[in-house]
Order: structure tokens, then sequence, then C-alpha cells
């Protein structure tokens, strides 16, 4: 009996340790080196998710989010994440196996990466669903706030007694004072109307800033309703 128990437990020990290994399809722990994060300002309806990536020829799932970033992926040598699908045509010997939806490559002097992936409309020939936003995090620590401007008007931010303007296309980190506990400060967000020629309010309210987390505020334009709009992303300072 002493054997048999000895013998199961050494198959459950082995099927244990394949688990963790995995197979390149789940989400891991922070891995070392080079890193980077996903999000996206939406998800198209007939995208799956869990996505696909391919980092290094090989395919692993991701759960996009508009609220929360996707867990870090090592960044390859090469530097290129693809997002990807199965290529439904396989009759032909020459078909690809899978499809590209989204390509992003990260500089070789960025350590920490954030690529925002931004829907756009499908052209003939090609496969592409997003288009994709490289950000450094570097000096992006607990408490601050990150404002990218993916639209091609101002932007202005004012939270507690600070004000921010965020050019087309750039993006500007709102640093925290030392925080030894949450604090609530009024927000309030403003685009430069270019016909106008007038600032206006997108919105206004209150919001808590925790030295335990990072927020990312990403601004783009709404195509059907032709506006500015914006989300937050949660980064908690442990990733």
């Amino acid at each position: 009996m002493k054997s048999v128990f000895s013998t199961l437990l050494v198959l459950v020990i082995g099927i244990l340790n394949v688990s963790a290994q995995g197979d390149g399809t789940a989400e891991a722990a922070t891995p070392k080196g080079r890193v980077v994060w996903i999000a996206t300002t939406s998800i198209p309806d007939d995208l799956e998710n869990p996505a696909m990536l391919l980092v290094n020829n090989k395919p692993r799932s991701i759960t996009l989010s508009k609220r929360m970033s996707s867990g870090p992926i090592k960044i390859p040598q090469d530097g290129i994440i693809r997002m990807v699908r199965e290529n439904p045509d396989q009759d032909s010997p020459d078909a690809p196996p899978y499809l590209t939806l989204a390509q992003a490559r990260i500089p070789e002097n960025v350590n920490k990466a954030l690529v925002i992936l931004i829907p756009v409309a499908k052209k003939p020939g090609s496969d592409l669903m997003f288009q994709s936003k490289v950000q450094s995090l570097a000096g992006f620590k607990g408490g601050d706030n990150l404002y990218m401007n993916l639209t091609n008007v101002d932007v202005a931010v004012k939270l507690g007694d600070k004000s921010l303007r965020v050019k087309p296309g750039k993006y500007e980190i709102w640093q925290s004072p030392t925080l030894a506990k949450s604090t609530t400060m009024p927000v309030s967000y403003h685009y430069y109307h270019p016909v106008q020629e007038a600032w206006k309010l997108l919105s206004a309210s209150t919001v808590v800033v925790r030295p335990t987390r990072r927020e990312i505020c990403i601004f783009s334009w709404d195509e059907r309703y032709q506006r500015v709009r914006y989300h937050g992303v949660t980064f908690p300072v442990g990733q």
C-alpha cells in the first residue's frame, strides 16, 4: 500500500509540474527582463476574447479589458508582439496558420511598456483590426496618473491644484505628492473645440488617488458621434 501511495504521489507531482510550466497559452506571473502590458480603447464585437497573442512564434491567450491592463508579457528578442487568430482558410498549402489582427514593436531602449490597441476600420486585403500605440512606463510610479491623448485636438486635465495640457498624440504624467494614504481630489477634463475655438468641458468629478495604484486615462476620438471620449485603466503598483 505504501508503495502504491508513493507512486501516486510521484504522478501527481509530475502533473502539477507540467501544469505549472504551461503550454504558452495562459497568462503567467511577472517575467524577468523586459515586459509589456496590453489594454484597449474598445473591443470589437467580432473579436474573440480571450484573444490570442503570438510571442516567439508561440500562441498564448490574453484577456482584453478597457478598464484593466493585461497580465505582464515578456518582450521577445525581436521586440514584436502580434495579436492573431487562426486562419479559417487552410485549403491552400501556402496559407499562413494565423492572421495578424494587431502588431507592435517595442523599442530596444524601453524595458517596461504599455501597448494600447485602438480599433480601426477594416480595409480590403488587410486583416488588421487595431492600430497599436506603444507607451514607455518609465517614471510611472504609484499614485501617478498617465494621460494619453490619441485625438487630433488639445486636451486639458485639472487634478487637485495642478493643470496639465496634453497635445494631440502626446502624453503627460501627473506625478503625485508623497502619499501615506489614499486622498480625494477634484478632477476635470476639457478639450479644445477647433471650430468654436473654445475650451469645452468633458466632465468633472472627484477621484481617489491611491499610492498603491497607478491610473491611466486614455482620450480617443469617437468616429460615430464625432467627439472626444475617455476611459480609465487601472494599473496596480505590483505589476
